[in-house]
């Protein structure tokens, strides 16, 4: 993918560059949203689910995906800009 390596470096130290880096409130209420519903239906009396591997791999889902999408969608503006 083009711009991958300077993509990379943004995405991963965003919060670094950006003053008052923080979740946006919408992020901050899904992600208690989930919780609220794992421990509800997912870990109820299921002694046998690590919770820690549970959310980790919940969590590397959810970075790829973000960072995928951060990485097409940079890529997609510059092309855009590109062509102004």
């Amino acid at each position: 993918m083009k711009n991958e390596r300077p993509l990379n470096n943004i995405y991963n130290y965003l919060d670094k560059l950006l003053e008052k880096y923080s979740d946006l409130p919408e992020t901050a209420e899904a992600e208690r949203r989930f919780w609220e519903y794992a421990e509800k239906y997912i870990f109820k009396n299921r002694e046998q689910i690590d919770k820690i591997e549970f959310e980790n791999a919940l969590y590397d889902v959810a970075f790829y995906r973000e960072k995928q999408g951060f990485l097409y969608g940079f890529n997609y503006a510059l092309d855009l800009l590109g062509k102004l």
